[in-house]
């Protein structure tokens, strides 16, 4: 009897941990990827980027060129559109409209955080960036999280100047210099 409970209360717990019909979103979609051209303003690409679904979030790996050397703020805005002036890409991707800005905002909580922030990208002497980023905010099809292949789909966004994870709505991170529409 009391591995029959056990065996039982195992059962409940795998269940409770997966989606409403008992399926685990994650688990179900892992390897599911997409991609981005990332472009210039005079609309060269200049860089690609790569979204896969992994079992706890998204694994985002970039490579640019023709960047200043240096940090560069990089988020995941709510708009599949880059043009015109990367403008149409809208803001950062955001689960209600009380979101705050920055991985180090101490007003940022569980309930309020912008989903589309990422770390700072950092450009080599010669304008080159290869980075990895993981992000367990947005999924890239589906979930509870805001998916990057949703209806309006979403860009990958590059900005001049670095991120400072406080200041609203952006880091302070200034003009767009590279747009990617998620595909």
């Amino acid at each position: 009897m009391k591995s029959f409970a056990i065996a039982v209360l195992f059962c409940l717990l795998i269940t409770a941990c997966g989606g409403e019909d008992g399926s685990d979103y994650e688990a179900d979609h892992v390897g599911t990827a997409a991609s981005a051209s990332i472009l210039d303003p005079d609309g060269n690409v200049v860089g690609t980027a790569e979204f896969e679904q992994g079992p706890t979030g998204v694994l985002i790996t970039v490579a640019m060129s023709g960047l200043t050397p240096g940090a560069h703020g990089i988020h995941l805005h709510e708009v599949g559109a880059c043009t015109p002036d990367f403008k149409a890409a809208g803001g950062h991707i955001t689960a209600t409209d009380e979101a705050q800005h920055g991985l180090k905002n101490p007003q940022r909580t569980v309930d309020n955080h912008d989903n589309g922030d990422l770390p700072n990208l950092y450009a080599a002497a010669d304008g080159i960036a290869h980075a990895e980023f993981f992000t367990s905010l947005v999924t890239v099809s589906g979930g509870s999280m805001p998916s990057l292949l949703d209806a309006d789909g979403s860009t990958l966004v590059i900005h001049e100047n670095p991120d400072d994870h406080i200041t609203q709505p952006i880091g302070g991170a200034g003009g767009r210099v590279g747009c990617g529409i998620i595909q």
